[in-house]
């Protein structure tokens, strides 16, 4: 009798226990994580040796505040070059649009007039030696040496005189658009100059935290490097896993309710992000007791925590 009623007892404590293990089985309606910032890391565009950093870890800091300055030796150097050029290109380009000056145009019709005078000589020089050799006084080979220097002369004057034509006419539509292009080209140079320099200056984005300083002064940093960390503190949310039972439920634009250690009321959020792949086991070939243990990683935003620290545990429930 003694042994049946201790078996009676195994089987009722057997059955009670697989009772409470199928009531665990069942899924909660809570979800647990902590409370976070959005993170801002702060790049450099040049591999300028950082010269000095004027923030720490953990230190509040204000938007447009300078956290890191880099060399700008070099930069203002090719910033100058350019300004020259620049104003190189605007000189040449105020004396196009004024036109020839009065002494040149004079001096142009004084060339004109040397090099009429030079083909008149040798003009008279041909027809006295044309002279001489129609007689029979003169040789062919000195004949054609005044043919090539009446040759040489008038081909000097048409240069004179299209010299002349050029400086009268002035300057021309083509000319004028050729040197406001290449003002044109070197003012955008310039400003790609200062927005170069400028970016050597690394300044806060917005008002926030600093959480790490990743370099020192002295170090150079390959461009497009994160040389610091910000925390924005009005973009608060919360990071939570999701058990696979309530990942239907949990969708973007959704209202919760998060419990944060401490923290009285409960406060509102919204779900912004909930990933589609699971963060724990493989998501393949899973049983059905298997599934219930996958989680999804999910965001919420609370603008109501903006004023508490980062880390916070806190926990999430559906409403």
């Amino acid at each position: 009798m003694n042994t049946l009623l201790r078996l009676h007892c195994i089987i009722l404590g057997f059955a009670a226990l697989m009772l409470l293990n199928a009531c665990d089985s069942t899924p909660e309606n809570r979800m647990v994580g902590t409370l976070e910032r959005d993170r801002i890391e702060l790049t450099v565009e040049s591999n300028e040796p950082i010269v000095d950093m004027l923030v720490t870890d953990g230190e509040q800091v204000e938007q447009g505040q300078l956290l890191v300055q880099q060399d700008t030796t070099r930069h203002l150097a090719r910033l100058e070059r350019s300004r020259a050029e620049r104003d190189q290109a605007a000189a040449r380009l105020a004396e196009l649009v004024r036109g020839p000056r009065e002494e040149d145009i004079a001096q142009g019709r004084a060339e004109v007039r040397a090099a009429e005078a030079l083909s008149s000589n040798a003009r008279a020089n041909l027809e006295r030696e044309q002279a001489l050799f129609d007689r029979g006084l003169g040789e062919a080979q000195s004949l054609d040496l005044r043919q090539s220097s009446f040759d040489d002369a008038q081909a000097r004057l048409e240069g004179r005189r299209q010299a002349l034509e050029r400086l009268l006419n002035g300057t021309t539509t083509q000319e004028l658009d050729q040197a406001e292009a290449a003002l044109r080209a070197l003012n955008a140079t310039i400003h790609l100059a200062e927005l170069d320099l400028e970016r050597l200056s690394v300044r806060a984005p917005v008002n926030g935290l600093v959480d790490r300083v990743i370099y020192e002064v002295g170090e150079r940093p390959a461009p497009g490097t994160a040389i610091a960390i910000m925390l924005d503190p009005l973009q608060s949310f919360a990071r939570i896993y999701v058990p696979a039972p309530l990942r239907a439920q949990m969708t973007p634009g959704r209202t919760v309710l998060v419990r944060i250690d401490g923290i009285e009321p409960a406060l509102e959020g919204t779900v912004r992000w909930v990933s589609a792949d699971a963060s724990f086991t493989p998501y393949f070939a899973l049983t059905e007791h298997d599934r219930s243990r996958l989680a999804y990683l999910a965001e919420i935003d609370l603008p109501a925590a903006m004023q508490l620290p980062s880390g916070l545990p806190l926990e999430v429930s559906l409403r």
